[in-house]
């Protein structure tokens, strides 16, 4: 490797060693994940949409269950929930709520089919 390329591989890496720890530990933060079902069958709904905060966002599974990660401590919500084609949301105050640090909050989705 010449001395150029070296220079230009371990510029980068040591401005960032430079910079310390910017990124918070996971701690610091919250998670709240749940299922999205269909109320009359109990049947896990995919391709819901699930967003906190505007910025932080999911898309439930083949399995219904998404996860969001990130959430800063404090108050969240009112979640966005965007469901498919052919389904309603059922109103659930747990859309809004308040995390602890390190905290992981269960929200499930109910679902009515049209």
């Amino acid at each position: 490797m010449t001395r150029a390329r070296f220079a230009l591989l371990a510029l980068p890496l040591a401005f960032l060693t430079s910079c310390g720890n910017q990124i918070p530990p996971a701690q610091n933060y919250g998670t709240i994940r749940g299922r999205a079902y269909d109320v009359a069958t109990n049947q896990p709904v995919a391709g819901v949409g699930v967003s906190v905060l505007t910025i932080i966002n999911a898309t439930t599974g083949s399995d219904g269950t998404y996860t969001l990660v990130n959430i800063p401590a404090g108050s969240y919500g009112p979640m966005g929930i965007t469901p498919p084609s052919g389904y309603t949301v059922q109103p659930n105050p747990a859309y809004s709520g308040s995390i602890a640090l390190g905290e992981t909050v269960t929200v499930d989705i109910p679902l009515t089919k049209r």
